[in-house]
């Protein structure tokens, strides 16, 4: 029962969101690219790390790490409505727009590594089932996979790579939307059945353990990709449509662990996605079928989201002199080069600590800001999430597979 109810919500889910008014839908497609990226890997990976860490708690250290997340999208939404028509018309200042290039450059680097990361972690799902785990194979999947990515940017521009990357992102929601309603369904059922509860992982806190929380920051990044879509969208837009994909993330994430938490007590045999496997299987052989499906519209989706915000990134930082079309086979190329030199867990440790210097220096910029439209208490606010940030760059320690 609890696959079939999964099957037919991920059905329903996937007519809604492959309507042609959906994908047609600009307010959408503007909400859309945030949100890949934002889920991206970790409706997967967050689960079992944030178990071994905090227990039945999880759900908890997961809340924390969303609302430091919509903070700093404050952050960038200050700097959306009011550094951008500062830097347009060069009356910015010095402080802020040297500020602002520094934190450009910081973010395309960190844009080029999350692509490789997103794209090793797809072909490694991808392969799985075949029991394909060598180096070789994954980086000749993810070869591939850039060579399409850079190709269709370079032939069909923009709106064809966002093309892509709405329907990954339908894809995933349909999924995520199918695996919550049927562990709804499992929870209440168990829930009659013991009407004292389910036998729940005991919660508990470390203070050891805060390091690799601050290091997980880079699983809720990606609303800052609305920052660099303002060819295509308006500041009104891009402010609306981050708010409502962040979000929109957030509800996922929180119900996503609440339903999993009475799950989290289940033996698990390895770490990363195959106790999330583990987790599920007792309850249905269709979840972790869909879970496998999820990964891999996950990571393509949060790929492609983060490939269209380094292509609008660098199109900024050359003041339009390369169009945009032709900023999509750079991003292939760099990432080809970082995954054939990397791998997975130093990805995750460059990325990490590049989305965190990135949003400091933001913060930074939106305080200035601030400061400059006589907000004491907003600029004060703002450097204080920029002392957070840089404490993810210091102390954060990406977690294994994360």
């Amino acid at each position: 029962m609890v696959g079939t109810i999964t099957i037919l919500v991920a059905l329903g889910l996937a007519v809604w969101l492959f309507h042609p008014r959906m994908l047609r839908s600009d307010v959408w497609r503007a909400v859309g690219t945030p949100l890949a990226s934002i889920i991206g890997s970790g409706f997967l990976v967050s689960v079992p790390i944030l178990r071994d860490l905090y227990g039945s708690w999880a759900v908890i250290a997961m809340a924390a790490l969303l609302m430091l997340a919509y903070l700093v999208g404050g952050a960038v939404r200050e700097n959306i409505v009011h550094v951008e028509p500062l830097l347009a018309n060069h009356g910015a200042g010095r402080p802020i727009a040297s500020l602002e290039r520094l934190s450009q450059l910081v973010l395309a680097f960190a844009y080029f590594i999350s692509v490789a990361y997103y794209l090793v972690l797809f072909a490694s799902f991808l392969l799985k089932p075949a029991d394909i785990d060598d180096a070789l194979p994954v980086k000749a999947t993810v070869t591939a996979l850039l060579v399409v990515i850079g190709s269709v940017g370079l032939w069909r521009g923009f709106r064809a790579v966002e093309g892509l990357e709405i329907y990954a992102v339908s894809a995933k929601l349909a999924v995520i939307g199918g695996l919550i309603a049927g562990l709804v369904w499992f929870d209440g059922r168990e829930l009659l059945a013991a009407p004292a509860g389910p036998t729940l992982l005991p919660g508990h806190f470390e203070t050891g353990s805060l390091p690799v929380l601050l290091g997980l920051l880079i699983l809720v990044q990606g609303f800052e990709t609305s920052r660099f879509l303002g060819d295509t969208y308006t500041a009104k837009m891009r402010v609306r449509t981050m708010k409502v994909a962040q979000l929109l993330a957030a509800a996922i994430y929180i119900a996503f662990f609440v339903v999993m938490t009475p799950l989290l007590a289940n033996a698990t045999g390895d770490s990363g996605v195959a106790a999330i496997l583990d987790m599920l299987r007792p309850v249905s052989i269709v979840l972790p079928l869909l879970v496998l499906v999820g990964a891999l519209a996950s990571q393509s989706s949060a790929a492609i989201a983060d490939t269209l915000g380094a292509g609008g990134l660098i199109h900024d930082i050359a003041r339009s002199r390369i169009s945009l079309k032709h900023t999509y086979p750079l991003i292939a190329l760099v990432a080809g080069i970082v995954t054939w030199e990397t791998d997975v867990y130093s990805l995750i440790s460059f990325a990490s600590r590049c989305f965190a210097l990135y949003y400091a220096l933001q913060c930074l910029v939106a305080a200035l800001s601030a400061t400059r439209r006589a907000r004491p208490g907003r600029a004060v606010g703002f450097a204080a999430l920029a002392l957070v940030c840089a404490a993810v760059v210091v102390f954060g320690t990406p977690a294994e597979g994360g």
